[in-house]
């Protein structure tokens, strides 16, 4: 065999080894990216329904309720509006610092009393 063939694999396994890791972490990023969203979604929700839960005492409660169970769920509650019984809430939620340049998980949600969706096409209606 003629020395000129030597070092060849080795750039085919660096190449190798190279995409497998780019997969990797393109893997790893869309995970959390998913696991973020989803936690986001959660932590709207919760503050949504504990804002709605403490809505009887005003506006102001309600959303300070709400603030506290998105801290609780490690989110931030970026606004908050009590109309009545029902709670609009929008809350963030950070990545991790090395997912920072994919920006921050911005997430809203409403609750109220299930006889304020009676109206509405498509939802469902109480039980009765």
């Amino acid at each position: 065999m003629s020395g000129r063939d030597t070092g060849a694999g080795s750039v085919v396994v660096v190449a190798a080894v190279l995409a497998v890791m780019l997969t990797a972490v393109a893997v790893t990023a869309f995970g959390t990216a998913l696991v973020l969203r989803v936690r986001g979604a959660a932590a709207a929700d919760a503050a949504a329904l504990a804002g709605a839960g403490a809505a009887d005492l005003g506006a102001l409660p309600a959303c300070a309720r709400a603030r506290t169970i998105a801290a609780d769920d490690g989110a931030r509650l970026s606004s908050c509006a009590a109309a009545g019984a029902i709670v609009t809430v929008e809350v963030v939620l950070a990545p991790p610092q090395w997912l920072a340049w994919a920006g921050v998980a911005r997430l809203s949600a409403r609750a109220g009393p299930v006889a304020t969706y009676e109206d509405q096409p498509g939802r469902g209606h109480a039980a009765s």
